[in-house]
């Protein structure tokens, strides 16, 4: 099974989240439906909605309006937070278009992506299920944190591996996790398969994240939606950059110094860098460990006994996915 056939079998319960969505969207204030469909037709591969229904089967439960609903809260608030970040980094193209910043301007995508956060309460209002509630309000203020935590050390080369294995755990492994999390509160699941269930969402979202900052540098435009070295430009030192510049000797660290210090960087420099990342193995060490990371998520949910365990291949299947995409690529 790969990710393919993952998306074929769940394609009707994905076709009700896009429905959800949707309907979801509309206010009396047209921009808002407005930059809706636009952001809809951007697409993207619901991999927490995705997550979260799989996690629902896997306990033994239908996937139900409720699991719907909560599936489209969990990617209004990662769209939201998309919608911000592009701001902050002034981003003004993500999966091949312009951004909604580039388009709409900065307020209104600041805007809409409060309005996304503030549906998203009044979804979770509905159920008044306070156990969701802290669990989503837990992860979406671990996110925030994490994106403060990147901002507040942006440019800056005397931070940590540690550091920035941090700052992943809370802006993308968070939304991850509880994705899984919702899955195992909604499906009454025992608290050994929650567990596992967020310790799989957490790996994952450490992997996928570790997979996104290699490929940012070792990747083509195509694929990415938008052009290659984005981390390097906007300053931000991402782990395959972090591990070149510890390995580096004296004058190449100067040169990267430089460079991060550098709002107006060139191509030039980029294939610098990039050629530099290679014979140091930068890349590879960074795939490496988000290998490893994809290993701990897949052994997680095989220490305990779920209702439906052949959902198990399922999950494995979108782990392998954020692997493979790397190697397609390079093949």
């Amino acid at each position: 099974m790969d990710f393919n056939d993952v998306t074929r079998l769940f394609k009707e319960d994905l076709d009700r989240v896009e429905c959800s969505i949707q309907k979801n969207y509309q206010s009396d204030v047209s921009l808002i439906p407005g930059i809706g469909d636009y952001l809809l037709k951007n697409g993207g591969k619901r991999i927490r909605p995705l997550l979260l229904m799989i996690g629902v089967k896997l306990c033994g439960r239908e996937i139900d309006e409720r699991t719907i609903r909560h599936a489209c809260v969990a990617e209004y608030i990662h769209s939201a937070t998309l919608l911000h970040d592009d701001v902050v980094d002034e981003t003004t193209v993500r999966r091949g278009r312009e951004t909604v910043n580039a388009k709409w301007g900065s307020d209104a995508s600041i805007l809409v992506g409060d309005f996304l956060i503030s549906r998203s309460i009044l979804m979770l209002a509905a159920d008044c299920d306070s156990r969701i509630i802290k669990a989503v309000s837990e992860a979406t203020k671990f996110l925030v944190e994490g994106g403060l935590m990147e901002y507040s050390e942006a440019r800056k080369l005397t931070i940590s591996e540690a550091h920035c294995l941090d700052v992943i755990l809370r802006k993308t492994a968070s939304m991850m996790s509880v994705s899984c999390e919702l899955a195992a509160l909604l499906s009454e699941a025992s608290s050994e398969q929650e567990k596992a269930l967020v310790e799989f969402g957490t790996h994952f979202g450490m992997a996928f994240q570790l997979m996104d900052d290699a490929m940012d540098y070792d990747s083509e435009e195509d694929y990415l939606g938008k052009p290659p070295g984005n981390d390097f430009q906007e300053g931000h030192v991402t782990l395959p950059l972090l591990h070149l510049y510890e390995n580096a000797e004296h004058s190449l660290r100067k040169q990267i110094e430089s460079f991060v210090k550098t709002e107006n960087l060139t191509q030039k420099d980029f294939d610098y860098v990039l050629e530099c990342m290679r014979e140091a193995k930068s890349i590879e060490y960074t795939l490496d460990l988000a290998r490893n990371y994809i290993e701990l998520a897949k052994s997680s949910i095989r220490n305990v006994t779920f209702p439906n365990p052949e959902y198990v291949k399922s999950l494995d299947a979108i782990a392998d996915y954020i692997y493979e995409r790397h190697t397609a690529i390079r093949s």
